[in-house]
Formats: C-alpha cells, structure tokens, sequence
C-alpha cells in the first residue's frame, strides 16, 4: 500500500482519464447493443413515438451506417484507453514502482472487459427499451461526426483488400429451381421431411419468381384517409383492414400508412401522429425484393406504382409472411375472406377474377411459366384477350381449359365457370389438390 500512496502523484492522472474512457467505451457498447436488440416490432412502435424514439428508428433505417460509427469510436476510445495504460506503466517503471505498474495493467484489462464490454451488454440487453431513446441522440452526433470520413474509410478498405487480396471471386448463386429440385429429391428420399414443410420451402424459395403485382391488395380495396383525420371522423369501422393509407389533400401520393393491429379505436390523435413510413416499389419487383426492403427499412407497407409512378395497390409484411408459410397462399382469400375456388361438380369450379393464375395451376395442375407482361390474374386474361372489360357468357381458353364469365360485378369484378375443354375432360385433379 505504501507504494500505492507514494507513486500516486503518478497514477492518478492517468487512471482518471482512463475511466473516463472507459464510461464512454461503455457507452457505445450498450447503445450498440440496446438498439440492435431491439426487434422490428419495437422499432415500428419507436417509429410513431416521441422524438427520441423516433431518432431510434431513424437510426436503425440505416444499421450499417450506425454499426460503422459505433464501431469507429468505440476503437477509437480503446485505442486511446490503452495508450493511456501505457504510459502510466512506463512512468511507474521508471520510478521503480514496478509493482504498481503490474496492478494498473492487470486492472485496466480487467476494467476494460467488465465495464466497458461485459456490464454494459447486459444492461442494454435487459433494458434496451428504455435505454436506446436517450442513447439515440449522442448517436447520432456522433454518426454525423463521422459522416466526412465515410468515404475516405471505404476508399481505403478497397485499396487493402485489393492490395492483400485481389484473387479473391464471388461465389456463384444457386438458382431456386436448383433448390427447389433438392427439396424435391430430399423429401423423394427421405420420410422425414413432412408435406407441409416441403410447401413451405418451395413458397420460399418462390419469392424470387412472383412479382409484387400477383399479390398485391388493389387500389379499390385500400382506404385512403386525410393525416388530420381520427377514428371519429371516419363513417364505418373498418374491421377487416390492417392498414390505413394517408394522403394528405392536394397530394397524389401516399405519405405513410396506419397500423390498425397496433391501435385502437379509443385513441382520437390523428392519423398523422399514429402513421409511420412507407416503401414504394416498382410492379416488376419480385417478392424477395420487396421483403428485403421492408425488413431493411422496419416498415409494415409497400406502395406499389407501374411505369408511370401510378399507385396500383399496396403490399404489407404480413401479406409476404402469408405467401410463405400457408400451404396454398391466395390473394382472394385475404381480400374477399372466403375460398377463391369453390368446386361445384367432377373438374367443375366457380373461380372469382382476382385468382391468380399461379394458384389455379396449381389446383388444376397445369404448367404456369409466367414470360414478360403475360397477366397474372383470371381478370386480366380476359382484359389481355378480349381488349376490353369483361361482359356475361364471355369465354376464354387457357391451357385446356375453359372459362365463362357468370357474373360481374361492380369495377369490373367478375366471377367465372372453370371446366376442361372436351379433351381435359378425363382429367380430373385428385384429392391432393382440391
């Protein structure tokens, strides 16, 4: 102890400069740690709170960006943490208190790894939700700090890594019908691999051939609201949505979307306080880009506009997890809230307009290779063949079958008579496809 108390002059510069690092070292480690824990429930929920939560979501809506700047001063502050446990030690060795010297080394390491690390990982686990709002605004100085030297830093990370690595070659991607066909013989060798699974997966491995149009919810059934308006000002409950656009008056696009799973009806703030972002993507993007996107930037709805920037439809996160894991995933049946085929007799179906031709291959069995702007709906093969809106007892041919159009309805909504052309006639889909 007496070596503690005369070598203090020496030490104690330095060992409260190095907690003051340390604090900040743990700093970053539970806010690194408190956001990215955070699921994308909460981050949605972030997304319409107060400011510092919506900071949050900010943040996250570009995790690579904060991951880099949470990383570059944290090595930063470590670097300077054992600069400064360096020449503590060298100046107790040169006073001879080696001894000391010994203990401040041990216990800037040890002092490192639990408060700088260990401890504050923990915290932040437990506790990210009430930690990451108040984290989120020195995050972001810190980010916008760092901002000037982004691309400087990428400059030099690909002049190392083509300097010390320049052989190196992207490993070719696996075509899912590549996969697809090793799902196939997995569950033809294997009893393990149980039917639904098997759908399951090819559903997965489908995201990267539908396109958004196929299952999108059209315009006609999305309900478009004022960002001033609340649940007082609308005339009817909307019990069978779970989304409400915003477009504000004046505007032609729409500006955010309401999440009804997450409020209720007693809450009488605007629409506008209560909406968070949407995506926009383009028809011809597939499912699996659609997805990425909403799962990238923690949103619920995806806008989707042909060439022309025209909204056609909407498609939410919830409507692209259906697609994956229901055994057959049908539009109609999300939107009309019924079957979307009915058999009414031996190879005989009433099928409505907005059944895709995906989903009908499937129950009749026939090939569905869908090429360029071939239509993806029984609807809009009648307006690609006929060239005009559909009327009653018009009929079209598709791949030995025959439709008849028995009703329409409003908008042009119509509902058709499927049967097998006199050559179809002898086969009938099993059981296992009804």
């Amino acid at each position: 102890m007496s070596e503690f108390a005369e070598s203090i002059s020496i030490w104690l510069p330095g060992v409260l400069v190095m907690a003051t690092l340390v604090l900040f070292s743990g700093f970053f480690s539970c806010s690194e740690t408190a956001l990215f824990f955070l699921s994308r429930d909460q981050i949605r929920a972030f997304s319409k709170g107060s400011s510092s939560q919506r900071m949050v979501a900010t943040l996250m809506a570009d995790p690579d960006r904060l991951l880099t700047a949470v990383l570059f001063w944290n090595l930063l502050i470590n670097l300077a943490y054992f600069t400064a446990s360096f020449v503590v030690m060298h100046r107790l060795s040169h006073e001879g208190f080696n001894a000391v010297a010994a203990v401040i080394a041990l216990g800037s390491l040890l002092g490192m790894i639990a408060f700088g690390e260990v401890l504050p990982k923990s915290i932040a686990v437990a506790f990210r939700q009430s930690i990451a709002p108040p984290f989120s605004w020195p995050l972001a100085a810190a980010q916008r700090l760092l901002d000037p030297a982004l691309p400087m830093l990428g400059r030099t990370a690909r002049a190392l890594r083509r300097t010390f690595w320049p052989h190196i070659k992207r490993e070719s991607s696996l075509d899912p019908r590549d996969l697809e066909n090793a799902i196939d013989t997995s569950a033809a060798m294997s009893h393990e691999m149980l039917e639904i699974e098997q759908q399951v997966l090819h559903n997965i491995l489908d995201l990267s051939e539908i396109r958004a149009e196929e299952i999108l919810r059209p315009r006609s059934h999305c309900v478009i609201v004022s960002p001033d308006q609340s649940f007082s000002d609308l005339k009817r409950p909307y019990n069978d949505l779970n989304y409400l656009l915003i477009q504000a008056p004046g505007e032609h696009h729409i500006r955010a979307a309401v999440a009804l799973d997450g409020i209720t009806s007693s809450q009488n703030e605007p629409f506008g306080f209560l909406s968070e972002r949407v995506i926009y993507v383009p028809w011809c993007s597939t499912l699996a880009y659609t997805y990425s996107e909403l799962q990238r930037h923690y949103c619920g709805v995806a806008v989707v506009v042909n060439e022309l920037g025209e909204m056609l439809g909407i498609l939410t996160y919830e409507d692209i997890l259906e697609t994956m894991l229901t055994e057959r995933p049908s539009r109609t049946r999300r939107l009309l809230k019924r079957e979307p085929v009915i058999r009414i007799g031996p190879n005989r179906y009433h099928a409505d307009g907005l059944v895709t031709l995906r989903y009908l291959s499937t129950l009749l069995r026939v090939e569905f290779e869908p090429e360029g702007d071939e239509q993806y709906t029984i609807g809009g093969l009648f307006h690609d063949r006929l060239e005009r809106i559909a009327q009653q007892n018009d009929v079209v041919h598709w791949n030995g079958w025959r439709f008849v159009v028995i009703d329409v309805r409003k908008r042009g909504r119509i509902r058709v008579l499927v049967e097998p052309l006199p050559a179809m006639s002898s086969t009938e889909p099993t059981e296992e496809t009804r």
